[in-house]
């Protein structure tokens, strides 16, 4: 069933954001709102975007361990500005909410981090995350790519799905022809019929032509929602989309698994290692 003219509105344009991280501005999505756990009257909403967009935010340095009694790699988080839409008349925007956010968990690799913003309201409007399997997914499905381009607010621009298994730095990327611009990575592809979020518009060709370089904004790059789904589990996050887990669980585990590598380096011998974390999964420290 295609959805109706509301729908749109709720499903693909509401949980878009505009996130501005120092000099850098771009685009976020907003997948899951809950209370905040033993603090009645506050919401936590999390916000997914790409590594790039919340990058210069992102230092690190070496810092003294007192348990380990040497220096070790530790990364500084800078907090990006979250920008929430209000609407009149279904499209008219009519103002916006700013809120400071903590990047919870990113990786650089997988140009993806998740931010978390606590508010005295709830985020009512919350993306369709597309289920793990993207089987179904096909070539020539219409989409949507619904982003914050050169810095504006949300805007929605129609394509196709074009190709999938495109590899960009050892990672599987989908071509879709909804025009993206500067801006709108971080934001959402949707697909037209149902609404559901199926991917992050991440990238755009550039084509070299004597002094200056061209965008090709109608050929874009989005992640697909499989490396999301990855990037959650693999970040202990995976509450954002596991109805039997929750956040304060999450939290237990990603706790123990800093103690886990904190005992390991105790134990090991030799130099420390500089890897802030050495897990696979990413950075989550």
């Amino acid at each position: 069933m295609i959805l109706n003219l509301e729908e749109q509105h709720k499903q693909c344009l509401y949980p878009e954001v505009r996130i501005i991280a120092g000099a850098a501005a771009g685009s976020g999505t907003v997948i899951f709102c809950e209370p905040t756990p033993d603090e009645e009257g506050m919401w936590d909403a999390y916000v997914v975007t790409n590594e790039h967009v919340v990058d210069g935010l992102i230092e690190i340095k070496k810092k003294w361990n007192p348990v380990l009694k040497r220096e070790i790699k530790s990364d500084f988080l800078g907090h990006p500005d979250v920008e929430v839409f209000r609407y009149a008349y279904l499209s008219r925007k009519v103002g916006a909410s700013s809120y400071q956010a903590d990047i919870v968990a990113y990786d650089k690799e997988l140009d993806l981090a998740l931010l978390m913003v606590r508010s005295p309201t709830q985020f009512k409007h919350i993306a369709d995350m597309y289920p793990e399997n993207m089987g179904d997914v096909k070539a020539f499905m219409p989409v949507w790519n619904v982003g914050c381009g050169l810095g504006g607010p949300p805007a929605i621009t129609a394509g196709f799905i074009s190709a999938f298994g495109i590899d960009i730095e050892n990672e599987d990327y989908m071509l879709v022809t909804a025009p993206s611009i500067f801006g709108n990575s971080g934001g959402g592809t949707f697909l037209q019929e149902t609404g559901q979020f199926i991917g992050i518009p991440a990238r755009i060709s550039v084509v070299l032509l004597g002094w200056s370089a061209d965008a090709v904004t109608h050929l874009g790059f989005s992640i697909p929602i499989e490396r999301v789904y990855r990037f959650l589990r693999e970040q202990v996050f995976d509450f954002i989309f596991d109805e039997t887990r929750t956040s304060k669980h999450c939290e237990e585990d990603r706790e123990a698994k800093r103690k886990q590598d904190l005992l390991r380096r105790i134990d090991a011998e030799g130099p420390a290692s500089d890897n802030i974390n050495p897990q696979p999964s990413g950075q989550y420290w």
